[in-house]
């Protein structure tokens, strides 16, 4: 299970060393929520302890700010923006130093 701990030590870790591997300067990010949504996450603005905040699109490219409870989230994807797609949804945007 996703946790505050997690958020706070390891994603963006884990986003900076998968966009770095795969030269991707902004990776597309993806959680996968209980109820079956797709999320590309573009970024996190807070983190407590039950809840992160994040923003990011659906599937059908709308734009959200949702506060989310950690139980919710199911999976993490990363992946790199295809550069045959035509529609690809925004990457994660890692802070300067990434």
């Amino acid at each position: 299970m996703f946790d505050r701990i997690f958020f706070e030590r390891y994603f963006l870790d884990q986003v900076r060393q998968f966009a770095k591997q795969r030269q991707a300067s902004t990776p597309l990010v993806e959680f996968l929520l209980d109820d079956g949504t797709r999320l590309f996450v573009t970024s996190v603005s807070q983190t407590t302890e039950n809840w992160l905040a994040i923003t990011g699109h659906s599937e059908n490219g709308e734009e959200r700010f949702i506060l989310c409870p950690y139980f919710s989230i199911r999976r993490i994807t990363f992946s790199a923006p295809s550069k045959s797609a035509k529609s690809t949804p925004p990457g994660f945007k890692l802070p300067d130093g990434a």
